[in-house]
């Protein structure tokens, strides 16, 4: 930049001097080299700004060649200069416009002919000023006539665009542009000055100083530094307005004999082509822009609207005050069918609900497809029960036509009081209770969506929990253990490890509190690899009579398909001080049959390293035999809801028996869960369960708890732990 201002700087100095020069060879040296040090200062400066001044540089250069020629001539080719003038426009003009694309981004393929258009209306216009009041000597030919005209009508259509590209471009505290400005202006006036000039030497050299500065202006403004102000908007349909008007004016005014007239008209009617054509460009940009606005608004899939329709039907409605109700609609079990079935049976299946819900909206209902399987219907002037009205209508048509369950929320908002994302925020509630609650259709509830809230704020507690690391879960996720004990020895044989959350404000929280959250987020497995390495660290050392205690650990079913299950078991195993046969990984019967190939193969890889597994809860799923004699189980947990009626039900005394004589006959050992008296675990003993575990033996304890329970059951102080009422059973 340092060198481009130099030879701006140079170009000055020839200017000034070749103008104290007078006349004779050393200004005509002078003004070329001026000349030539400004399409040399335009051409490095030519990458600023996406390439404008190389627009310059183009349009500069094609200027010199007027003034060149009058300097070797010694006179003013005026129409050559026009010439020169009418070639360098649409580069000064693609200059400008590629500057307000580079400043606003934005750019209009019409911008060329706007221009055009422009020019041609505008001589037109000069030539019947010329033919009224004699703008031109009379000597002039009718040839120099228009081409002065043409000079002028493109010098003042640069002069305006470069004012409107200063405004719309944010360039008025641009002095680069000022600069500009002026020397448009200057050359509008020095045009009107010299507009007789020809052969005579004084206003040939006043004509040849006057563009050479011009040129050199251009240069120097492309070495100053810029200053912008935000962009504005702007449209350019009054200025293709006003040049409709201008040319059917002078069309009407410049017909008669008069060769000016006639030049005029023909000028006229060329702008009134080139705007026409214009025109219709806009009509096509019109019909894109209405097709392009109706594909913004529409959901492709389904046809119906989408979210950005939603929302601007609520904005309406706000605007006009009016009440208006919300169904919010979740397909049930879409994804299953998604993965089942293909991506294309889920579309189809859309398209079905969509067929059958608008079989039963009202005329004036809005439809729109917000989310994959979600949809929003919105009932201008409708209350509550109104629009609970009409979900159960489009309950009843879904599950009838499209053959799939949806359940849908309802709220409703007054006149004069609907506020959009309050509405989409409780209908969303609303469609959430629905789907837990099997289903159906769901208005909204105050209390439960202040439990869903609370909820979903535990659930950000769980989320940050988790993810900070086994410092803050060493702190708060604690594990405490119930022991198991053998129904024939009375020895402690093992514990289960039970995880807990010491929460700050709200004390020591149960796992049915938040592990549903824990594996919602999908943050399950982070959460056992912390219980897995803690329980093998805490209970590694726990023996009874010399026997060290098995320790149980509960896995779910996201844990047993996660692909870092059996790396962290081999890391416990090495580095947790606890022997394999030691360590028992509970999965309960849903959990095994989610995926029976794969649950197979992992606990087969985890029974190949020593590991044992426990069929939990085992009563309350599948119970297939078939699992039973293909999985390596070692250990089967009866359900406490079998535990609980074995004294007072003959037929579940009667499943237990059998279900005990069915697994020893496969090798298992059982165990009861809830054990809360003594009568239960005689009856329990006597039909055959080889383990006990429940508060008749000791409520879940923290670690430290563990080993002074050890120490007094082996001095034989407690055998049995007072029952702490039916059904305390906290895992």
């Amino acid at each position: 930049m340092l060198s481009a201002r130099v030879v701006a700087a140079a170009a000055v100095l020839a200017v000034l001097v070749g103008v104290l020069s007078g006349t004779g060879t050393a200004r005509h040296v002078l003004l070329s080299l001026a000349q030539a040090g400004a399409v040399a200062v335009l051409l490095l400066a030519g990458r600023r700004e996406a390439g404008v001044w190389r627009w310059w540089a183009a349009a500069v250069a094609v200027l010199s060649v007027a003034p060149v020629v009058g300097l070797l001539t010694s006179t003013w080719p005026g129409p050559l200069q026009g010439a020169s003038v009418v070639v360098a426009a649409p580069l000064v003009y693609g200059a400008l416009v590629r500057w307000n694309r580079f400043r606003t981004y934005v750019s209009d393929p019409g911008d060329w002919l706007n221009g055009v258009s422009a020019v041609l209306a505008l001589t037109s216009a000069g030539l019947v000023a010329q033919r009224w009041f004699g703008v031109l000597p009379p000597t002039w030919p009718t040839v120099g006539v228009h081409v002065w005209m043409l000079t002028v009508a493109c010098l003042v259509i640069l002069l305006g665009t470069a004012a409107a590209v200063a405004a719309i471009g944010g360039l008025l505290r641009d002095v680069r542009m000022w600069v500009l400005l002026l020397t448009f202006a200057g050359l509008i006036v020095l045009s009107a000055w010299t507009r007789g000039a020809g052969p005579d030497d004084v206003e040939g050299a006043r004509a040849v100083t006057g563009w050479v500065a011009a040129c050199v202006a251009v240069a120097v403004a492309s070495t100053l530094p810029r200053r912008t102000s935000p962009v504005a908007a702007t449209s350019q349909a009054p200025a293709v307005g006003a040049l409709v008007v201008l040319a059917v004016a002078v069309t009407a005014l410049g017909t008669d004999d008069h060769a000016a007239g006639w030049g005029a008209s023909w000028y006229a009617v060329a702008a009134v082509l080139g705007v026409s054509v214009r025109m219709v460009h806009l009509v096509r940009e019109l019909a894109h822009l209405a097709e392009s606005r109706r594909q913004a608004v529409t959901d492709e899939l389904t046809g119906t609207g989408n979210r950005r329709a939603l929302l601007h039907a609520l904005d309406q409605l706000v605007a006009d005050g009016r009440a208006a109700a919300l169904l919010l609609l979740d397909v049930d079990h879409f994804k299953e069918v998604n993965d089942r079935e293909g991506h294309h049976a889920g579309d189809d299946l859309l398209r079905r609900v969509v067929a059958a819900t608008r079989q039963a909206l009202p005329a004036d209902a809005l439809l729109t497809r917000i989310g994959g399987d979600e949809f929003a219907v919105l009932l201008p002037g409708r209350d509550e029960c109104q629009a609970a009205r009409v979900g159960r209508a489009v309950h009843a048509a879904v599950v009838e036509r499209a053959e799939i369950g949806v359940s849908v929320g309802v709220r409703s908002g007054p006149a004069g009081a609907v506020d959009p994302d309050r509405l989409l925020r409780q209908a969303d509630t609303a469609m959430y209770a629905a789907k837990t609650g099997g289903g159906g259709v769901s208005v909204y509830d105050s209390e439960v969506d202040a439990r869903l809230r609370e909820r979903a704020g535990l659930a950000d507690e769980v989320r940050r929990l988790v993810r900070s690391g086994h410092g803050r879960m060493g702190r708060e996720v604690v594990l405490h253990y119930q022991p198991q004990v053998d129904l024939t020895t009375g020895r402690v044989v093992g514990v289960e490890a039970l995880v807990r959350w010491q929460h700050p404000t709200r004390g020591l929280l149960p796992p049915l509190v938040f592990l549903p959250l824990v594996e919602e987020l999908g943050l399950m497995q982070l959460l056992t690899g912390h219980v897995l390495r803690r329980a093998a660290t805490e209970a590694a050392g726990w023996s009874h009579d010399g026997v060290p205690l098995r320790i149980s650990v509960n896995v779910s079913a996201s844990c047993l398909a996660h692909p870092d299950l059996l790396p962290l078991v081999d890391e416990v195993l090495a580095h947790g001080g606890l022997a394999p046969g030691r360590l028992v990984l509970e999965v309960t019967e849903t959990t095994l049959m989610a995926d029976p190939a794969l649950a197979l193969a992992v606990t087969h890889a985890l029974t190949q390293r020593g590991v044992q597994l426990s069929i939990d809860d085992y009563g309350t799923g599948y119970s297939s035999l078939a699992y039973l004699t293909d999985l390596p189980a070692t250990e089967l947990k009866l359900d406490r809801a079998f535990t609980i009626r074995v004294l007072s039900e003959p037929r579940t005394a009667e499943i237990v028996e059998a279900t005990v004589a069915l697994a020893h006959r496969l090798g298992l050992r059982v165990v009861a869960e809830g054990v809360e008296d003594e009568a239960t675990r005689d009856v329990l003993r006597g039909l055959d369960v080889d383990e006990s575990q429940g508060y008749l033996h000791a409520r879940p304890l923290p670690p430290a708890d563990v080993a002074r329970w050890l120490t007094t059951v082996a001095q034989g102080l407690v055998v049995t732990a007072p029952a702490r009422g039916a059904g305390t059973r906290d895992r």
